[in-house]
């Protein structure tokens, strides 16, 4: 049963950018489709001479639909060659700050699924570097970060500088907020799920620790051990 609920999650979990993708294309093409109704038939008698439209007789609503699908694959088309754009980028960003990151509604909702979609499918990771996991906020609990940069710092009770890992702590299941720490890399140990099953993990509330249970152990007997 365990195993069926986390395939479950990962699942739901994967889909959902798809799936509400699907549901805005859906609602989209609806509208469409109900003003070319609205339309066609105002149009079509000053182009097109009656005899040939009573012909058409049913074809008439099918190619309503066609068209209606033409023009939004049209559109995302266009969309995708403005927003690859140096100018339409720029647009892009400034909507996104401006309205989408600004609007509370629309932000909790555009935010994680941005940003899901952009570790899950698009395969960007921007500063994220690798996962660790290490002892935070206390001793005995451990929490999974992402590390962003990689620093040479004196700390105290140290000769020399010591690498220090500027590491994201994402929260759940919101992984789009958290808390940047900054400690030293003897402090961390790597975690082998990597950045994408990290992120199932977080998104899923701790629901998917089961599946990974072989490197979280590796890796907190690695930290227990370094630790001594």
């Amino acid at each position: 049963m365990k195993g069926l609920r986390n395939y479950f999650i990962t699942g739901l979990i994967t889909l959902l950018p798809l799936g509400l993708t699907i549901i805005v294309l859906v609602y989209v093409f609806q509208k469409l489709d109900a003003l070319l109704s609205k339309l066609v038939p105002l149009i079509t008698p000053a182009l097109i001479p009656p005899s040939i439209i009573e012909k058409a007789g049913g074809l008439i609503p099918i190619g309503i639909k066609v068209a209606a699908v033409l023009i939004i694959v049209g559109l995302i088309t266009l969309f995708g060659f403005l927003a690859s754009q140096v100018v339409g980028r720029r647009i892009l960003d400034f909507l996104e700050r401006r309205i989408f990151f600004k609007i509370p509604l629309i932000s909790t909702i555009y935010r994680p699924i941005k940003e899901i979609n952009n570790v899950l499918f698009t395969g960007k990771k921007y500063v994220f570097k690798r996962v660790v996991i290490m002892e935070y906020p206390r001793r005995g609990v451990y929490s999974i970060g992402f590390v962003t940069a990689e620093t040479l710092l004196e700390t105290p009770g140290e000769d020399s500088p010591q690498k220090v890992l500027s590491v994201f702590i994402p929260t759940t299941p919101n992984p789009t907020s958290g808390y940047l720490t900054l400690i030293a890399e003897k402090e961390t140990t790597p975690l082998s799920i990597g950045i994408q099953k990290a992120f199932q993990l977080i998104i899923s509330g701790g629901a998917l620790a089961p599946s990974y249970k072989d490197e979280l152990n590796k890796s907190m007997r690695t930290q227990i051990h370094a630790d001594k």
